[in-house]
């Protein structure tokens, strides 16, 4: 039988002997699973990416019994079994009568709303505990795991070196697509080096037992808390390689999951309780960018592939392209960290708050936002429209002049915790821009200003999108269009101005802004 025949069976009904009515399906590059009332029957796609074979009957078999023996490590209880996928007169059941074409793993399905990713959705107010308990919970079990210590297998740093190797092969076919030539070579070259400049670092933390059989696939997907539990489910169970890693390596998945969801204080919670368990170690902050780049770039290397399976639902390959992107940016990012200002600069409703925002993620900076902080200082709730006249009331010349004031306050002491920052505003007047680039300047920062433009009706439409949400804090609108662009300064700075057009794709910007930057630090 094939794929997409199976697939189409497990998604009816009466295949299963449960009495559900309604069968809920996810799909990965290498698995699909049907969520069945209280139970999750996970199969693997007859696939073969080099790094996992599941092409055989016997293959499947194989790693589901192992995902179970695996994930009971660090999941007890959930993982019920292996069930056979069988065919009877030509109709399919679970464990039944007939001959068997499949396997699934059986697991307990866990209650949604306990699932990390939707407590972040709803900021749930328990969760810098919930995270300190997590960071906790996972060091205490990697101290228990099994230490691989040199002579054991393949010393750790030739491993290390073929997984990025075998990265770079399999995500070259996707240069243009979902990673951009620049960012490809770029991280190789970083990659290479690093490993080649730090392998006596990689020898010592092998001889001091850091390299554990640990998970593999630690993000936030795959945690849920349980009543006095805490659930970690999905370790990697289809290449022993993958889960052999230093125990920064699993802390590093998490940590970059978090901030590429813009949750950096809960990373922080999470590094700091993990490493004070673990052992914090002189290595941890050079290790650390390294394994989080690793992390973000095997993200975008599945989601490639999830992206160009022909099998996959279109709707699912859109998105997988989409979070790629993201991913290989993330992993750019972590080489463009050191303390910088960026400016942006536009018209209103150009796309200005939507490139700050993205670029904010991978860069890991501090967001300013003149529209939230003009209403903050005037006590004025974020939402509340403000439909004034063309440079009045919150927007007279004294609000604004007291708005830039705080922006760069704000700047200048978080430059001075060592993260970059990005000031979101129009930026009009070039007597303020040239004042934050000497503010900056004088402190020993670099300024960048990212320029955006877009077509006008693109940008009148944007406005009256936004108006009509009522759920930004600008009160840009299509009235004050004109009278803004007439009383806009050009810009005339000679060097780090980069432009770009607020209508193309945001990933492809924000991959443009971060290679442009890393070309001049």
């Amino acid at each position: 039988m094939d794929s997409q025949t199976l697939h189409k069976a497990l998604l009816a009904p009466s295949t299963y002997d449960s009495g559900e009515t309604e069968i809920t399906f996810k799909e990965t590059h290498i698995s699909r699973l049907y969520f069945v009332g209280n139970r999750v029957y996970k199969i693997k796609k007859p696939v073969d990416f080099g790094f996992l074979d599941f092409t055989t009957l016997e293959k499947r078999l194989f790693y589901c019994q192992e995902e179970v023996r695996l994930n009971k490590r660090f999941c007890e209880g959930a993982y019920l079994g292996v069930a056979e996928i069988r065919e009877h007169n030509g109709r399919i059941n679970l464990d039944g009568p007939g001959q068997t074409i499949d396997y699934a793993v059986v697991m307990k399905r866990f209650p949604e709303e306990n699932m990390l990713p939707q407590l972040l959705s709803r900021n749930d107010p328990a969760l810098p505990e919930r995270m300190a308990d997590l960071a906790r919970h996972i060091a205490e079990r990697y101290q228990h795991l099994q230490s691989v210590g040199p002579g054991e297998d393949t010393a750790h740093l030739d491993v290390v070196k073929n997984n990025w190797e075998e990265n770079f092969v399999q995500t070259e076919p996707f240069i243009g697509t979902t990673i951009s030539s620049g960012t490809f070579e770029r991280l190789a070259e970083y990659v290479r080096s690093f490993e080649d400049s730090q392998a006596e670092l990689f020898h010592r933390r092998e001889a001091q037992g850091w390299v554990r059989d640990g998970h593999g696939d630690l993000h936030c997907e795959h945690i849920c808390f349980l009543d006095g539990n805490i659930a970690i489910y999905d370790c990697i169970e289809f290449n022993r390689r993958f889960r052999i890693a230093d125990v920064l390596a699993d802390l590093a998945f998490l940590l970059m999951d978090l901030e590429l969801r813009g949750r950096y204080d809960l990373a922080t919670i999470v590094r700091d309780n993990y490493l004070e368990v673990i052992g914090i170690s002189d290595d941890t902050d050079l290790l650390l960018p390294f394994y989080q780049i690793y992390r973000a770039y095997v993200r975008g290397k599945v989601d490639s592939f999830l992206s160009s399976d022909p099998n996959a639902d279109q709707n699912n390959r859109s998105a997988a392209a989409g979070r790629a992107k993201k991913y290989f940016n993330q992993a750019l990012g972590y080489l463009c960290r050191t303390p910088k200002l960026i400016l942006t600069c536009g018209l209103m409703g150009v796309g200005k708050s939507t490139i700050a925002r993205e670029l904010a993620t991978p860069l890991g900076a501090e967001l300013l936002s003149s529209d939230a902080l003009r209403k903050e200082l005037a006590g004025i709730p974020q939402q509340e429209r403000h439909h004034e006249a063309f440079g009045e009331g919150i927007y007279s010349q004294s609000s604004r002049q007291a708005t830039y004031d705080a922006l760069l306050t704000g700047a200048l002491a978080t430059l001075e915790t060592g993260r970059p920052v990005i000031v979101d505003a129009s930026f009009a007047d070039e007597k303020e821009r040239k004042r934050f680039h000497a503010a900056a300047n004088r402190a020993g920062y670099p300024v960048w200003t990212v320029l955006v433009t877009c077509d006008r009706e693109i940008a009148l439409q944007r406005l009256d999108d936004r108006q009509a949400k009522g759920k930004d804090a600008s009160d840009g609108r299509r009235a004050l269009y004109d009278q803004q662009a007439r009383n806009f300064d050009p810009v005339k700075e000679a060097t780090r101005v980069l432009r770009v057009d607020g209508n193309a794709d945001t990933a492809s910007v924000i991959d443009e802004l971060l290679n442009a930057m890393l070309s001049d630090s």
